[in-house]
């Protein structure tokens, strides 16, 4: 269980991070740059320490989940431009269905009732939690609805990617799959670094450092828990989940507080937990 708690909270901090580092007026995607270089520095680290000859199929793999993590990464930063927590970054959550549905259709899970039912919860509380509008204050626009399709394309890409890894039985490879990943976002958002005009400065750096603390912990506790706990209901929980801590932090530090809608989200998904770790 300690696994599958600990994915929401550190999603949460990735989201409550990067509202802070746009409020005090950091570049975000210099940020972001930084915090992939990072994430390829622990996992390169993890590869020194226990070296092991991996396939070309992960090489490949981790290139390619490099490149949506900077699509998604891309599409996320200018929603945060939205009051509290963005409707579109919280709304993102929805690419949780990716997985899972893929989880139920292609390799065949079979989760209990009672956990399928929490894992529903949750998709029922992530757009309650979005829309509510006492955490949000913006107007959907198709330019809007199509970033939101984006990520939920891209992000569920992200996570499909991770299912995938499970799904192949070689955690020996893991460290060198994350390595892949990481490194060629870094080169991605490297090559992009004129065209956001991003500059390297102490603070830059060290909320670099920070976040991908946070984004390489978050990769490996995800195929942990996928050791004990069905895709199906890993994912809806873990993004559901983070969106709830999201907003009662927004709650208690930025004064923005959730109606009725947002709080009777917050309410399914601890109903949702206790369901989805009930036997």
């Amino acid at each position: 269980m300690g696994y599958l708690l600990l994915i929401p909270l550190l999603y949460a901090f990735q989201s409550v991070a990067a509202r802070h580092i746009q409020r005090v007026n950091l570049n975000l995607y210099a940020v972001g740059g930084f915090t992939y270089l990072f994430s390829a520095l622990i996992y390169a680290t993890m590869v020194g320490l226990k070296p092991t000859a991996m396939p070309p199929l992960y090489l490949y793999a981790g290139i390619l989940l490099g490149a949506l993590y900077v699509v998604t990464y891309l599409l996320f930063v200018p929603t945060l431009a939205d009051r509290g927590v963005s409707v579109m970054a919280a709304m993102c959550q929805l690419s949780a269905l990716v997985p899972m549905l893929a989880s139920l259709l292609i390799w065949n899970e079979h989760p209990t009732v009672v956990r399928l039912a929490g894992a529903i919860l949750c998709l029922i509380a992530m757009p309650m939690l979005a829309l509510d509008k006492g955490v949000t204050d913006t107007e959907l626009t198709l330019r809007k609805v199509l970033v939101f399709a984006g990520m939920v394309v891209f992000n569920g890409g992200v996570l499909l990617a991770l299912k995938w890894f499970d799904e192949q039985h070689a955690q020996e490879h893991f460290a060198g799959f994350m390595l892949a990943t990481f490194a060629s976002a870094a080169v991605g958002m490297g090559v992009l670094w004129p065209l956001y005009r991003g500059h390297i400065g102490g603070q830059v750096v060290s909320w670099g450092a920070l976040m991908s603390l946070c984004y390489a912990g978050a990769t490996l506790v995800i195929v942990m828990a996928l050791k004990t706990y069905e895709g199906a209901v890993v994912f809806p929980f873990a993004e559901a989940m983070a969106v709830a801590l999201t907003v009662a932090f927004a709650a208690l530090v930025w004064r923005e507080v959730p109606g009725r809608v947002g709080l009777t989200g917050i309410a399914l998904v601890t109903v949702a937990a206790v369901l989805i770790n009930l036997r």
